[in-house]
């Protein structure tokens, strides 16, 4: 008997220990609702991504309020040739006082560039993520005479990717958003 019981109360424990970055509770209306992975590049449609909101961790979905101007301010644009989908680029703002007025300014030198991205297995998108800046070329003098235009490495690896409530959802690896616990960021955009 002593051992029946332990073996459901340890089988209790570990189903309660397990988790699925795709579930949460239903109090949360956005990402208690079905996930679907992005299985193809083509579901990606050319143009603007607003962004919305974002999940961290555990926590709930928060969306963007009239409050977070510049965070409504957000966005991803999918840029393609024809049917080659070339790259990906992120604009993210934070709000500035300029002249005793709030201004909502870039938070990079230039939007962050996701290239390379190659859809590996469903829900999985392989990338490079790059921030762009201006390299000064000086003379001989020591005296700069132009700026030439490079790229950094931001990330490299695998994000998931997929549609949840009717929004884009994308691991969170291309803010400046800096993670305390390791825990998973994912943001959300919708297509305008």
């Amino acid at each position: 008997m002593k051992k029946i019981i332990a073996i459901l109360l340890g089988g209790i424990a570990l189903a309660s220990c397990s988790s699925d970055d795709n579930k949460s509770s239903s109090n949360d209306p956005i990402f208690s609702q079905p996930y679907t992975e992005l299985t193809n590049l083509d579901e990606l449609v050319t143009g603007k991504y607003q962004y919305v909101g974002n999940k961290i961790g555990d926590r709930k979905v928060g969306l963007v309020t009239d409050a977070a101007k510049c965070k409504g301010s957000d966005h991803l644009v999918v840029h393609r040739t024809g049917a080659v989908l070339d790259s990906i680029t992120y604009n993210n703002y934070r709000p500035e006082i300029i002249d005793k007025k709030e201004e909502c300014l870039s938070i990079f030198a230039f939007p962050r560039l996701m290239q390379k991205n190659e859809l590996v297995s469903p829900g999985y998108l392989s990338t490079s993520v790059d921030d762009g800046y201006l390299q000064p070329i000086f003379n001989d003098e020591g005296v700069v005479v132009r700026r030439e235009y490079r790229r950094k490495n931001h990330y490299g690896g695998k994000l998931e990717i997929g549609f949840q409530a009717g929004y884009l959802r994308i691991e969170d690896r291309l803010s400046d958003y800096k993670r305390l616990n390791g825990e998973k960021v994912y943001l959300y955009f919708k297509k305008n």
